[in-house]
C-alpha cells in the first residue's frame, strides 16, 4: 500500500502548481454552489418569514379586489363572526403615509422637523391593529421596548430596521402626516419589532392602534383586511367556509375577495421554486466549468505519464490496478478541494450580504446546500477522472516506447459532433414552433414543444441542459476546424511562426476543447444575462407620444379628479386612469387557481387618453377604438395579451372583479404601452406578487357601470411651459423660503432655467396632490420611472452575472494549468528552439499565443452559446408569460465580457510563458 500511495501522490509533489490549480478549480466550483444556495436560503427564509407573519394563523382572508390598500366597511366583521365554524376574526387597516422617525431631542430643538418636505419624506406602511384580536392571528417579535397595550393612544411600535436607518430608538417620535390636517401627528415609539423585508422597495412598517390610524387618515369604521381562523382547518371545511363567508360578505360588499392561506402560500412557494431553478442553474455553471478544467488537467497529466504507465504494465500491473491508481490520485484532490470550497462559499455569502443587504438579508448557512455542494464537487471530480481512467486502462506495454500522445481520430470527433447537433436539434424543436408540417413526424415533434404548465420550469431547465451539452459535444470539431484559422491570426498578431502554435490545437483537440468549454460556459451565461436584460428593458418602450409626469395612489382618489387637475395652473393637458386588479380568463386547460392571470384593468376616458398618448395599433385603428370604447363593453389589449391567449380584434374576453365576471370585446391590439409595467412596478414596491403580463385597457365608465368602481388611481400629464424664473430666485439659502427648498435649487452645476423648470414641475405635482386631498399619492417624471425600473433590472442582472464570472476565473485556472503542463512536457523542445536561435521574447510570445488562441476559441463558442441562450430564454418567456421582446445585443457589455475572457487567458499564460523563456538550455537538453 505504501508504494501505491507513493505512486499516486508523486504527481502532486512533482507538479505542485498544477495540483494547486486543480484544487482551486474544485474549491471555487464548490464554493460557488455553497454561495448560491446560502444566498437563496437567506432570501427564502426572509420571504417565508414575511409570508408567515403576513398570513399568520388565519385560514381565510377577506380583501377588496381593488388592491391591498382599498377599504372594506368594519361592520363586515360582525357578519363574518356569525358564520358557523368561525373561531376567531381579526382585522386591520394598512395605510401608506408620509412619516418621518426623528429623535426626540432633535424635535425639541428644531421645530422645522415638523415640516413635510414633498418628495423627500419617506412613505411608511402604518398597520392599524385591534390589540385584543391581533395576537390570535399573528405575533410581532419585539426587539426592544414593549408591544402596544390598551392604554396607548398616540403610540407606535416601529420596525427595527427602519429605526436603525433613521437613528431612532424607544422613546423617540414618529411624525405622521395624515389626510385630516397639515401638522403631523406625533406618535411615541414604545417598541421596536423585528421584521425582514422581502424586496429592496418594500416600505418600512409601524404598528399603531386601529382607532388611532383611522383618525389620522380619516378612515373611521374602515379596514383593509379581515383574517378568519376556523375551528376545523381541513381543506374541505376551508372551502365550504369560504363559500359561506363569501355569500355573507357579498351582502355588504358585492365584489369582496375571499382567499385561503393555502393558495397564497402555494403562490409564494411557486415563485420560490422559480427562483431556486434560476439560482441552481447558475451554480451548475461553476461546477460544469470546474469539470472541464479538472478533466483537461488530469488528461494532460495522463499523457505525460503514458511512458510510466507503460513500464508499470510491463512489470505486471493489471488494468484494474492502473484504474485504482488514477482514482487514488484524484479522490484526495476532490476531498481537499471540497473542504476548501465551503469556507470560500461562506466568505462570498458574507461579502454579498455586505454589498447588497437589501437583496440578501443575512448570512444563512444552508446545510442541504453544503451537502449538495459536497456531492456535486465529488461527482465532478469522479466524472472528470473517468476519461483519464479509461485512458489508463487502455495503456499497453508498447506505449513505454512511444510516449508521445496519439492524434485524435477524426471519426470520433465527427461522431461526438453529430451527437451534439442532434441534441441541439431536439432543443430547437422544444423551444421554437414548427414552421410547416414534417409529415408523419409532425405529431411527435409537436409533443416535444414547450407549453405553459405547472411543470414548465423543469422542462425549461431540461432545454437549457440540452443546449449546453449540445455545444459541449460540438466543441471539439469546432476547435479543430476553427483552430487553424485562429492560430494563423494570432501568429501574425504576435509575430510568431504558425507551426510553433499549431501543436497545442492540432495535436490536443480534447484538452483544448475542454479548456474552451470551460471558458464557453462562463462567458455564455454572462452574454445571455446581459442580452436578455437589454432585450427586456428595450422591449417595453413607452409609446412614441407619452406624458411627462405621473401621480399614482394606492387608494382611489376623488371621482372628480379630472376636473380638479384641469384647473391646476401649470398643467397643459392630462388624462386620468383607474387601475384595479382583475382576473382574466386563461386559455383552455390552464384554469388552475395558481395560473389564473391576476392583472390590471386600466380605465380611462378615451378622448383625453388618446390625445395624450400615441399608441401603435397592430389590429384595428385609433378612430374605431375610440368609438367602441365610448360605446361600452370594449377593451384594448397589448400584443403580449393577444398572442398568449390567442385573442384578436372582435374576440370576447372574460374578466372577473371579485366574483363578478363580465364579457368584453377587443376593440384593438396595440404594442405594449408600458402602463401595465409601471402600475405593476408600484405594486412590487409593496410586496412580492406574481402578476401575469397582459393588462386590458377599458374605460372608467365601464368600471363604474359594470363593477361599481369609482375614483382615480393614476394621473398622467404634460406641463405648460414654466416661463422664466422670477427675479431673485432662488432666495438666499439661509432665508425662511430658502431653507424649505431642495438642494438641487442651489446646485450651480445646473443651469438656472433647468433648476426652475424642475422646481416648478414639483410644485405643480404637489398642488395636484393637495387639491385631490391625496397626501398618500406620489409622483414624478415618467422618464425617471422607466429609468428606475431599468436600473433595478440591470442591477439584479449584475448580481446574477457574478456567478458565471467566478466560472470564468475557474476557466482561467484551467488555462494556466494547461500552459504549465505544456511547458513542462515540451521543456526539451523549447531548449532546442533556444539552441537554434530563438530568443526569450519569441518563446514568451509563443506560449502566450497558445493561451490567446484558447481564449479566442472559447470566446467564440461562448458568444455563440450566449446569444443562443438569450434567444431561447426570450422565447420561453413568451411561451410562459406572453411577453415577447426582440433580441437586443448590448455590444458594449458583450465586448467587455469577451475582453475579460481573453484577458484572463493571457494573464493565465504569463507565468508559464516566463518560465518557458527562462529555460536553461544545457539542463533541458540533458532531459531523457
Amino acid at each position: 500500500m505504501r508504494h501505491w500511495s507513493q505512486l499516486a501522490t508523486r504527481n502532486w509533489r512533482v507538479r505542485r502548481v498544477r495540483t494547486l490549480g486543480a484544487l482551486l478549480a474544485i474549491a471555487l466550483g464548490t464554493g460557488a454552489v455553497v454561495w448560491v444556495t446560502c444566498c437563496y436560503e437567506s432570501v427564502r427564509r426572509t420571504v417565508m418569514t414575511w409570508a408567515s407573519s403576513y398570513v399568520g394563523a388565519s385560514h381565510l382572508t377577506l380583501e377588496s379586489p381593488l388592491g391591498k390598500y382599498d377599504q372594506l366597511p368594519q361592520r363586515l366583521v360582525r357578519r363574518v363572526e356569525g358564520v358557523e365554524g368561525v373561531r376567531h376574526v381579526a382585522y386591520r387597516l394598512v395605510q401608506p403615509l408620509d412619516a418621518r422617525p426623528v429623535r426626540r431631542v432633535d424635535l425639541e430643538s428644531d421645530a422645522d422637523q415638523r415640516k413635510r418636505a414633498a418628495y423627500f419624506t419617506p412613505v411608511v406602511n402604518l398597520h392599524g391593529i385591534n390589540l385584543e384580536r391581533e395576537s390570535a392571528v399573528r405575533t410581532h417579535p419585539i426587539a426592544k421596548g414593549r408591544m402596544l397595550n390598551a392604554d396607548d393612544e398616540l403610540a407606535c411600535v416601529l420596525e427595527a430596521l427602519l429605526a436603525d436607518d433613521c437613528g431612532v430608538g424607544v422613546g423617540d417620535v414618529l411624525l405622521v402626516w395624515g389626510a385630516a390636517r397639515v401638522e403631523p401627528y406625533e406618535l411615541k415609539i414604545v417598541g421596536l419589532t423585528e421584521r425582514r423585508r422581502i424586496a429592496r422597495f418594500q416600505k418600512g412598517l409601524a404598528l399603531v392602534p386601529l382607532p388611532v390610524l383611522q383618525q389620522i387618515n380619516n378612515k373611521q369604521q374602515l379596514i383593509t383586511s379581515i383574517d378568519v381562523v376556523l375551528e376545523d382547518p381541513s381543506r374541505e371545511n376551508v372551502r365550504a367556509a369560504a363559500k359561506e363567508i363569501r355569500s355573507v360578505a357579498q351582502r355588504v360588499v358585492p365584489n369582496v375577495n375571499v382567499r385561503s392561506a393555502e393558495i397564497r402560500m402555494r403562490q409564494i412557494q411557486m415563485a420560490q421554486d422559480q427562483q431556486a431553478f434560476v439560482l441552481g442553474l447558475l451554480s451548475c455553471v461553476a461546477m460544469l466549468t470546474a469539470l472541464f478544467i479538472i478533466l483537461s488537467t488530469l488528461s494532460m497529466g495522463m499523457i505525460e505519464r503514458i511512458g510510466q504507465l507503460g513500464v508499470l504494465r510491463c512489470c505486471g500491473t493489471t488494468r484494474m490496478q492502473l484504474a485504482l491508481l488514477v482514482l487514488l490520485e484524484v479522490l484526495p484532490l476532490g476531498a481537499v478541494g471540497i473542504a476548501l470550497g465551503v469556507p470560500v462559499g461562506l466568505g462570498l455569502t458574507w461579502l454579498t450580504v455586505q454589498l447588497v443587504p437589501e437583496y440578501v438579508g443575512s448570512v444563512t448557512v444552508n446545510t442541504r446546500g453544503m451537502l449538495l455542494a459536497g456531492a456535486a464537487g465529488l461527482a465532478t471530480t469522479l466524472v472528470a477522472a473517468l476519461l483519464p481512467t479509461l485512458a489508463a486502462v487502455r495503456v499497453s506495454p508498447l506505449e513505454a516506447a512511444r510516449p508521445r500522445a496519439r492524434r485524435t481520430g477524426k471519426l470520433v470527433v465527427v461522431a461526438v459532433f453529430t451527437a451534439g447537433l442532434l441534441l441541439l436539434a431536439v432543443q430547437h424543436l422544444q423551444v421554437f414552433p414548427l414552421q410547416g408540417g414534417l409529415g408523419p413526424l409532425t405529431p411527435l415533434l409537436e409533443g416535444l414543444q414547450l407549453e405553459r404548465s405547472p411543470w414548465f420550469m423543469y422542462q425549461a431547465g431540461f432545454v437549457v441542459v440540452l443546449l449546453y451539452v449540445g455545444y459541449a459535444l460540438a466543441a471539439p470539431l469546432a476547435v479543430w476546424l476553427v483552430g487553424s484559422t485562429a492560430v494563423v491570426v494570432v501568429a501574425r498578431l504576435i509575430w510568431v511562426r504558425t507551426r510553433l502554435l499549431q501543436d497545442q490545437v492540432g495535436h490536443a483537440v480534447w484538452r483544448s476543447a475542454g479548456i474552451c468549454c470551460g471558458l464557453m460556459v462562463g462567458l455564455s451565461l454572462i452574454v445571455g444575462l446581459v442580452t436578455f436584460n437589454q432585450s427586456v428593458t428595450s422591449g417595453w418602450q413607452f409609446p412614441k407620444k407619452f406624458p411627462e409626469a405621473y401621480i399614482w395612489s394606492f387608494e382611489q382618489m376623488r371621482d372628480d379628479a379630472d376636473q380638479i387637475v384641469a384647473e391646476v395652473p401649470g398643467v397643459k393637458n392630462h388624462a386620468v386612469v383607474n387601475a384595479v386588479n382583475v382576473i382574466v380568463k386563461e386559455r383552455p386547460g390552464l384554469m388552475k387557481q395558481l395560473y389564473r392571470s391576476v392583472t390590471w384593468f386600466l380605465g380611462c376616458d378615451p378622448d383625453t387618453f388618446f390625445d395624450l398618448l400615441k399608441l401603435e395599433f397592430l389590429e384595428g385603428d385609433e378612430a374605431s377604438a375610440r368609438a367602441l370604447l365610448k360605446q361600452g363593453g370594449y377593451v384594448i389589449v397589448a400584443e403580449d395579451f393577444s398572442r398568449s391567449r390567442n385573442k384578436h380584434l372582435g374576440d370576447r374576453v372574460k374578466v372577473w372583479l371579485g366574483q363578478r365576471p363580465r364579457y368584453f370585446r377587443i376593440a384593438g391590439v396595440v404594442e405594449s404601452p408600458a402602463l401595465e409595467i409601471a402600475a405593476g412596478y408600484f405594486q412590487m414596491q409593496s410586496e412580492a406578487n406574481v402578476v401575469a403580463s397582459g393588462s386590458v385597457l377599458g374605460t372608467n365608465a365601464d368600471l363604474k357601470r359594470l363593477f361599481g368602481v369609482h375614483g382615480v388611481r393614476l394621473v398622467v400629464l404634460n406641463f405648460a411651459p414654466p416661463g422664466l424664473p422670477p427675479a431673485g430666485w432662488p432666495p438666499a439659502r439661509d432665508s425662511v423660503e430658502g431653507v424649505a427648498l431642495p438642494d438641487y435649487c442651489y446646485d450651480d452645476r445646473l443651469a438656472l432655467d433647468h433648476r426652475w423648470e424642475r422646481f416648478r414641475e414639483q410644485q405643480v405635482l404637489a398642488t395636484i396632490r393637495q387639491r385631490l386631498q391625496a397626501p398618500q399619492a406620489f409622483g414624478g417624471s415618467v422618464r425617471e420611472l422607466k429609468d428606475e425600473i431599468d436600473r433595478e433590472v440591470t442591477r439584479i442582472t449584475g448580481l446574477l452575472a457574478a456567478v458565471p464570472t467566478v466560472a470564468l476565473i475557474v476557466a482561467a485556472l484551467g488555462v494556466a494549468n494547461l500552459m504549465t503542463a505544456n511547458v513542462a512536457s515540451r521543456r526539451k523542445e523549447l531548449a532546442i528552439l533556444r539552441a537554434v536561435g530563438a530568443t526569450r521574447g519569441q518563446i514568451l510570445r509563443m506560449v502566450i499565443g497558445e493561451a490567446l488562441v484558447l481564449g479566442l476559441l472559447g470566446s467564440a463558442l461562448g458568444l455563440g452559446l450566449g446569444v443562443h441562450l438569450a434567444e431561447s430564454t426570450t422565447t420561453m418567456v413568451d411561451l410562459m408569460w406572453g411577453y415577447r421582446v426582440d433580441l437586443a445585443m448590448p455590444w458594449m457589455y458583450v465586448l467587455v465580457a469577451v475582453a475579460l475572457t481573453i484577458g484572463l487567458c493571457v494573464i493565465a499564460g504569463i507565468i508559464p510563458a516566463r518560465h518557458a523563456s527562462r529555460t536553461d538550455i544545457v539542463d533541458a537538453l540533458h532531459v531523457a
